[in-house]
């Protein structure tokens, strides 16, 4: 690849390695190859990240675990560029009463030596549980999650994790999953909960492959310095001047541009002043 080109894309039909066991190259993939790169899916065990499901926990921050999936994708590839992504689920955290998806992909370019990550947040995934015992009548809770699309997993209802079943997503194995589990339980009962994993959550998908086109959209602006890709947003100015009285707002008064490996930054101003509904002095 060479950064002095005039190629449209900043690379060539290059491989980055893509570290995923539930079929994230389905969002990602298509992504990435508008920039010119072609994902190579790797065998690695994602779930030492982290479950959601919750017997793994996640060993550090999703910004930091996300870096280190795309590392490892890359070292067990032998490929100088990795992707990987990762989720979050829980309340927003200006509107703690909405449940928001949280989704990061995360690329590691060892050859050009920088690391970026671009996000989408998503309001539509459904964290639901139903405590069950065999017998029990699901048909409206299975409704409301649109199981079939929506896998489950059945677990007990005691906190302990053995067993646990994963990947439901016909009524057949869910009465058998609720069987099992529900006789290992110490009061007869198991929790039938929605199954928050890339595959078998639609809602996620979609997240997923906005992070990805947000991610491919940054890695094809060239920094004007010195060309490497991944240009972009890297920090808000906030305290745009009310239109009224000039005093400062919340609202974003210019983004700063930068690039991903050089220190070039570059001020971008919003175009206009802060509507006056937005003025804290005007709406004390």
């Amino acid at each position: 690849m060479s950064l002095g080109g005039v190629s449209e894309v900043p690379w060539h039909h290059d491989i980055v390695a893509l570290a995923t066991r539930h079929g994230k190259e389905h969002q990602i993939s298509p992504a990435l190859a508008a920039v010119g790169l072609v994902t190579r899916v790797v065998a690695v065990d994602t779930d030492r990240f982290g479950t959601f499901s919750g017997e793994i926990q996640r060993p550090g921050p999703p910004d930091q675990v996300v870096l280190t999936k795309a590392r490892a994708g890359l070292e067990i590839a032998g490929l100088p560029r990795g992707v990987a992504s990762e989720g979050t689920l829980g309340p927003h955290p200006d509107l703690p009463m909405l449940t928001c998806d949280r989704e990061l992909v995360g690329f590691v370019d060892l050859e050009l030596g920088f690391t970026l990550i671009e996000e989408a947040l998503g309001f539509e995934t459904t964290v639901a549980s139903r405590r069950a015992q065999p017998g029990d009548d699901l048909e409206g809770f299975l409704r409301q999650i649109d199981f079939g699309p929506q896998g489950v997993i059945v677990r007990r209802a005691d906190h302990q994790f053995d067993p646990i079943v994963k990947g439901i997503v016909t009524i057949e194995a869910l009465h058998s999953a609720i069987k099992e589990v529900a006789n290992c339980s110490a009061d007869g009962y198991a929790v039938v909960e929605t199954d928050l994993r890339a595959h078998l959550c639609p809602t996620r998908q979609r997240v997923i492959r906005e992070a990805a086109d947000r991610l491919a959209e940054r890695l094809g602006r060239r920094c004007p310095s010195c060309a490497c890709p991944g240009f972009g947003i890297v920090a808000y100015d906030i305290g745009l001047e009310c239109a009224s009285y000039g005093a400062p707002t919340g609202l974003e008064r210019a983004t700063i541009e930068g690039c991903v490996r050089c220190d070039l930054r570059k001020e971008v101003a919003a175009a206009s002043l802060a509507d006056p509904s937005t003025c804290p002095m005007c709406n004390p």
